[in-house]
């Protein structure tokens, strides 16, 4: 499964099918970094100065696959830039890899009329999956031990995508999964490329997750 799968799993609502604690804003960079990162993971990405550059072949699959040809092409003077652009140049970070998790039987996708507005959701199918990638990730957060460099990467993006309720539901929980968020990609053996793409997408998940919020709270 994919670092982004993964990640999406732990935003959505398995019964209701739509995403957890206004999720959906941060995500959309949040899922073009864990792309990124896994990119990073198999050393298909450098660093081109402050940006971030494909190097080696295309991947096989085909989400990876558009993320490295894209990260060639995308404008911006800083690999934070890259990331939030990336989810529109995909075609919407969040729609491909939910399109991936439906055709894989993992979620489904029923649409529904809510107030007479269209919505979309998507019920877990295969609950196994997310089970798994919730308890392990709920062991990271809360727990002290070495992080591998998969787990490490999903948690560090959980922070600011504002899944911190679902990883540690404990309030009591949540100080120490704060800092074991602030700290999955410096304790971790990961290669100092996976580590700046990890750092970037935190940042700029962060700044969206704040834009998505001032805009709430103005609108309302």
């Amino acid at each position: 499964m994919l670092l982004a799968e993964e990640l999406l799993l732990l935003a959505l609502d398995p019964d209701s099918g739509t995403p957890v604690n206004s999720s959906r804003s941060p995500l959309g960079v949040a899922l073009s970094g864990a792309l990124v990162a896994e990119l990073g993971l198999a050393e298909l990405v450098a660093e081109d100065g402050r940006r971030l550059a494909p190097v080696g072949p295309a991947p096989s699959h085909p989400l990876l696959a558009d993320a490295h040809t894209l990260l060639g092409t995308l404008r911006g003077r800083r690999a934070a830039d890259q990331l939030r652009r990336m989810d529109r140049a995909l075609g919407g970070g969040w729609s491909r890899v939910v399109d991936g998790l439906v055709q894989d039987g993992v979620l489904g996708r029923r649409r529904d009329r809510v107030l007479f507005v269209p919505v979309t959701h998507h019920p877990v199918l295969y609950p196994k999956a997310r089970d798994e990638v919730l308890a392990r990730m709920r062991e990271a957060a809360t727990g002290d031990g070495p992080l591998d460099p998969r787990t490490a990467t999903v948690l560090a993006l959980a922070g600011p995508s504002r899944l911190l309720e679902v990883v540690a539901p404990a309030r009591a929980d949540r100080g120490h999964a704060k800092m074991r968020i602030r700290l999955a990609a410096e304790q971790t053996p990961v290669a100092p490329i996976v580590r700046k793409v990890i750092q970037e997408a935190q940042n700029a998940a962060a700044a969206a997750a704040t834009i998505a919020a001032t805009s709430a709270a103005t609108s309302s």
